[in-house]
């Protein structure tokens, strides 16, 4: 369902629509390009999964060494404010990679429906998007 509504949600973005039928519209224009997408879709959830990662462990290691340098002395012990930082961390970086996921998924549809709407020489997609979605396609099919 939430793979729905987000989706139905970007169509209701760009053209406008009514909830209904953006959820319509999104779940046909995933099926007709469901190759590329869910090439894509893995794509990103890996990059996604390393930044959750990368911003949890970095700002751990970031604040064990500060409450060491500074605070050791005060501390009966690091791992309660570590698991406080680690808990932090997370949620922080979950909610900064669940808009840049959406980000990703949003200019993904604009790319697929400005393919469908427009002839190569109208489209506004250029240069690198353009080339980086073909490459994924073409890894996708050889898959």
């Amino acid at each position: 369902m939430k793979f729905l509504n987000k989706n139905a949600y970007i169509q209701t973005a760009i053209y406008g629509y009514s909830f209904c039928k953006a959820a319509r519209k999104a779940f046909f224009l995933i099926l007709r390009n469901v190759l590329r997408i869910s090439a894509v879709a893995i794509v990103s959830e890996f990059v996604l999964i390393i930044g959750k990662l990368f911003i949890t462990i970095a700002s751990t290691t970031a604040g064990y060494y500060y409450l060491d340098a500074n605070l050791a002395s005060e501390l009966n012990g690091l791992w309660c404010p570590l698991l406080l930082i680690i808990l932090f961390a997370y949620v922080t970086a979950e909610m900064f990679n669940e808009v840049f996921g959406m980000a990703i998924w949003t200019i993904l549809q604009c790319f697929v429906a400005d393919e469908e709407m427009f002839s190569p020489s109208e489209r506004f997609a250029e240069g690198d998007l353009a080339e980086t979605v073909t490459k994924t396609q073409k890894a996708a099919k050889e898959a």
